[in-house]
C-alpha cells in the first residue's frame, strides 16, 4: 500500500465509519467501532489469488476496502466452481465464522488487488467478553434480526424458484 492509502485506512473513524455501515456492528457506538477497527489487520490480496477456500478452517470476517472480489460455491454435481457474487469496496465476508468454527462455505477470490482489514474470530470473542454484557446483548439481538431477515429473505426465494420451476415443468412444446 502507499502512504496515502494507508494513512487512510488506518484513521480509525474512518475505519469504524466503515464498520458500522455492516448490519451486525449497527448497535456498536462510535468508540466501540473504533476499539474494534484497532483489533483488526490489513491485508492485500493479488488478482486470481482466494481470500478464502470453500472447506477450509474459518479465520474471521474480511471487510473490502478497496478492489473487486469474487464469490464462488462448488456445484455438487459437476464440482464446478458457480459465482454467486461480485464484492466491492465496503463488502463483507466471513462473518459467519464470528459465531462457529464451521468450515467456509464459499470460496472469495480477487478480481484486482484487493486491500482489506481482517477481524480474527477469536479476536472478537475476546473484545466482545472484555466490553462486556450491554455489547454482546446488543450485539447478539441485531445478529437475530438479521438472521430473520435472511431466513426471510430465503423463504420468499424458495417459494420464487419452486414457482419458476413448477411453471417450465408443466410447459407443453407445441
Amino acid at each position: 500500500m502507499d502512504d496515502a492509502v494507508s494513512d487512510k485506512y488506518r484513521d480509525s473513524k474512518w475505519g469504524a465509519s466503515k464498520l458500522g455501515a455492516i448490519a451486525i456492528f449497527k448497535r456498536f457506538s462510535e468508540a466501540e467501532l473504533i476499539k474494534l477497527y484497532a483489533l483488526g489487520k490489513f491485508i492485500v490480496i493479488q488478482p486470481q489469488c482466494h481470500a478464502v477456500i470453500e472447506g477450509e478452517p474459518s479465520r474471521g470476517l474480511y471487510l473490502i476496502l478497496d478492489g473487486t472480489a469474487n464469490v464462488y460455491k462448488t456445484d455438487p454435481s459437476t464440482q464446478s466452481l458457480a459465482r454467486l457474487a461480485v464484492l466491492e469496496s465496503g463488502s463483507h465476508f466471513g462473518e459467519l465464522s464470528l459465531f462457529d468454527t464451521a468450515p467456509r462455505s464459499a470460496t472469495v477470490s480477487a478480481e484486482t488487488t484487493v486491500q482489506c482489514f481482517l477481524l480474527e474470530a477469536n479476536d472478537f470473542a475476546n473484545y466482545l467478553e472484555t466490553m462486556g454484557e450491554n455489547l454482546q446483548l446488543r450485539f447478539y439481538k441485531t445478529c437475530s434480526e438479521e438472521l430473520v431477515v435472511r431466513l426471510r429473505n430465503l423463504n420468499s426465494d424458495y417459494i420464487s424458484s419452486q414457482n419458476i420451476l413448477w411453471r417450465y415443468a408443466f410447459r407443453h412444446e407445441n
